[in-house]
């Protein structure tokens, strides 16, 4: 009885991270959307957040020369409703480019990870023991 409810509870957090990795695809190809409309501008500001563009289009909130994690939650995230994260991080990996990368953790072990990878948004949900991340 116990395993079923941990397995339940599991397929919950998964169907979870899911449907917030759509919500960020989403908001991220509506600010892109508006971005075309409006001409291309360098940027745009997005329910009073200051919003740089990719030289593809792709939404990115810089303070202080790095990708801001919190921002770009608020941008992504928010859109559709009210949603949390526990914790996240930046690193500033390779793939990235010119952009550090934001970690946000959803639940116990299940992380959504925002990147850019030349110039394209990029976002990926995992699962992982936190000991041993990052």
């Amino acid at each position: 009885m116990l395993t079923k409810g941990i397995e339940i509870k599991q397929e919950a957090e998964h169907a979870r991270l899911s449907v917030l990795k759509q919500t960020f695809y989403k908001s991220a190809s509506a600010l892109r959307q508006q971005w075309e409309l409006e001409g291309k501008p360098a940027r745009l500001e997005i329910a009073t957040i200051d919003v740089e563009f990719t030289p593809r289009g792709w939404p990115v909130v810089i303070t202080d020369g790095q990708m801001d994690c919190q921002k770009m939650w608020d941008l992504l995230a928010s859109r559709g409703g009210s949603v949390s994260f526990i914790q996240f991080r930046s690193k500033k990996e390779l793939r990235s480019g010119r952009y550090n990368s934001c970690y946000y953790q959803i639940s116990d072990g299940n992380w959504l990870e925002l990147y850019f990878k030349n110039e394209r948004i990029r976002i990926n949900g995992f699962l992982t023991d936190q000991a041993s991340f990052l």
